[in-house]
């Protein structure tokens, strides 16, 4: 009887230990850092469109993958135009709210991805950000994509801090490769 109770215990932990749990992330992508003049003043609006088709950015895997997900802890668009809205007017242009500024840029998320493929060996994961912007001025438009993916393994499954560290670097990466488009910042200096 005591055998019994001892394997059911250590059978139950066991199982427990395969359950990984939800977790949720602060998102806060990060930009270089230099202060600018090129804007010279000029307005622009900044939109952040989530377009991605579903709220959970992945999933942690283990036993039961459908529900351990990894969701965003603020909000995902707001994230997104407030540090661009920061280094936008780091380069020198004025930020407005509302849209018919000089120059409107909608930035859209269409995907922001944590997958977990089935590996023999170790933790492995797999980032993918892609962001779309359509910047419109004086009825002419551009439009670009900007993507980052990361590979990562690690020895065990990473916990909170470290999946918010990784989504935020593929994040950031893809919004630094916007900010650095030179056709972009062209386009807002018409």
């Amino acid at each position: 009887m005591r055998v019994q109770a001892i394997l059911t215990v250590c059978m139950a932990l066991l199982l427990g230990a395969c359950a990984l749990s939800p977790q949720q992330v602060t998102i806060n992508p990060t930009l270089e850092s230099g202060k600018s003049n090129i804007g010279e003043g000029r307005t622009l609006s900044v939109e952040v469109v989530d377009a991605r088709e579903q709220p959970a950015i992945g999933s942690r895997g283990g036993m039961y993958k459908d529900t351990s997900l990894i969701t965003p802890a603020n909000d995902l668009a707001d994230a997104i135009r407030d540090a661009s809205a920061r280094k936008f007017r780091e380069m020198g242009f004025v930020v407005q709210a509302a849209k018919g500024a000089s120059a409107d840029i909608t930035i859209f998320v269409d995907e922001l991805s944590y997958r977990d493929p089935d590996s023999s060996v170790g933790f492995e994961v797999e980032l993918e950000s892609i962001l779309r912007v359509v910047a419109k001025q004086n009825g002419d438009t551009y439009t670009g994509r900007y993507q980052v993916k990361n590979k990562k393994t690690y020895a065990t499954v990473p916990g909170r801090d470290r999946n918010e560290e990784m989504i935020n670097e593929t994040l950031s990466g893809a919004l630094q490769r916007l900010f650095n488009d030179p056709k972009l910042l062209a386009f807002t200096l018409r």
